[in-house]
C-alpha cells in the first residue's frame, strides 16, 4: 500500500511539473509549449496529451489531479498572454472544472477499453481518442452555459451564431487535439506499457 501511495505521488508530481511548464513557459511560436494559436481566433492544445498518459498509468487519483492541474495552468495561462477566447476562461467553471472532469473521465474510459478490448494498439488509440473528444465536448458545454450567453461573447462575436461557432470547433480544434493525441501520445503510451509488464516480470 506504502508502495502504491509512493508511486502515485511520484506519477503525479513528475506529470504536473510537465503539465504546468507547458501550460505557462513562453514558446518560440509566442504563446507556450502547450498551447498553439495558429490565428487570433484559433487556438490548439497539446497538454491533454500529458494528462492523459499519466492518468492511464497513474490511476484514478492521479489522474484526477492532472485534470486539476491542465485545469489551473488553462486559467493562470488565460490570465498572463490573454487572447480572444481568455476572458471565457477566467471563469474556473470554464477552465478547470471540465479538465477535472477529463482526468476521471481517462481513468473511465481507458478501464473499459483495456478490459473489452485484447488489441493493445486499439484500446490505447481509442482511450486517447475518446478522452481527447470528451475533454473537447466538456469545455465547449462549460462554454455554451457560462461564457457564450455573455456580454463578453457579445462584444467579440457580435451576431455570430453560436451553434455553427461551436460545430465549427468541433469540426477544426477537436479533429486536430484528438489526432495529435493518438500520433504523439499512442506510441509512448505502449512504450511505457512494455516497460511496465518487462518490470512486473523481473
Amino acid at each position: 500500500m506504502r508502495n502504491e501511495r509512493v508511486r502515485e505521488m511520484t506519477t503525479a508530481g513528475i506529470f504536473s511539473a510537465i503539465i504546468l511548464f507547458m501550460a505557462l513557459v513562453p514558446a518560440p511560436w509566442g504563446l507556450t509549449w502547450g498551447f498553439f494559436r495558429l490565428s487570433p481566433g484559433v487556438e490548439v492544445t497539446i497538454i491533454h496529451i500529458p494528462v492523459i498518459i499519466g492518468g492511464i498509468f497513474g490511476g484514478k487519483r492521479v489522474s484526477i489531479i492532472l485534470g486539476l492541474m491542465f485545469g489551473l495552468g488553462s486559467l493562470i495561462a488565460a490570465l498572463i498572454y490573454g487572447g480572444v477566447f481568455a476572458p471565457f476562461f477566467y471563469n474556473p467553471l470554464v477552465s478547470v472544472l471540465p479538465r477535472v472532469l477529463f482526468g476521471y473521465f481517462i481513468y473511465l474510459f481507458y478501464e473499459y477499453v483495456s478490459k473489452t478490448i485484447k488489441n493493445r494498439y486499439l484500446s490505447m488509440g481509442l482511450a486517447f481518442g475518446l478522452s481527447t473528444f470528451a475533454h473537447s465536448i466538456m469545455v465547449l458545454v462549460m462554454l455554451y452555459l457560462f461564457s457564450f450567453s455573455s456580454d463578453t461573447y457579445a462584444s467579440i462575436f457580435v451576431d455570430a451564431n453560436i451553434f455553427e461557432f461551436i460545430l465549427a470547433i468541433l469540426g477544426f480544434n477537436a479533429v486536430l487535439e484528438i489526432a495529435m493525441a493518438i500520433v504523439v501520445g499512442v506510441p509512448i503510451g505502449l512504450r511505457i506499457k512494455e516497460f511496465r509488464e518487462l518490470d512486473k516480470t523481473a
